[in-house]
């Protein structure tokens, strides 16, 4: 059971991750791709709407994952790196481009999302140690017995 918790969590982590760089890629690259390929300025990516989609996605899972990970390795500093990424991801969402201006509004997400995947991938990592650690404690269980 506890394995099958430490997948999840790996699996989790790996999906915040990645919709995480697809957020800060979004960001970055998309308005050179509109210069380049102007019918992209037409489509759901070039919404702000988007945005909020990820959000949807990225909250839940990221927070999942921080929340079971930091259960397993006990690091609670993993856990605020990654909700203070969330928070910024939010703030930049909920203040978007109207408050916040083009270059602050993008400032502010990457940020959040950079440290939001710092967050995961510290938090796959400690889970990971974690797991070698309990590993090699049975082993050596083992060979005393």
């Amino acid at each position: 059971m506890r394995q099958a918790s430490a997948r999840f969590t790996s699996s989790l982590d790996g999906m915040a991750i990645a919709m995480s760089a697809a957020c800060v890629i979004h960001c970055l690259l998309l308005p050179v791709l509109i210069i380049l390929f102007p019918i992209l300025g037409s489509t759901v990516l070039a919404d702000e709407s988007f945005h909020g989609l990820l959000l949807v996605l990225i909250i839940p899972s990221s927070a999942l994952a921080l929340y079971l990970g930091c259960r397993q390795h006990g690091d609670g500093s993993v856990l605020w790196l990654g909700m203070g990424g969330i928070c910024l991801l939010g703030l930049a969402a909920g203040l978007g481009v109207g408050s916040l201006g083009i270059f602050h509004e993008k400032l502010l997400t990457g940020i959040g999302g950079a440290l939001l995947a710092v967050g995961h991938a510290l938090n796959f990592r400690r889970c990971r140690a974690r797991r070698c650690e309990e590993h090699a404690a049975c082993f050596g269980a083992d060979a005393n017995a």
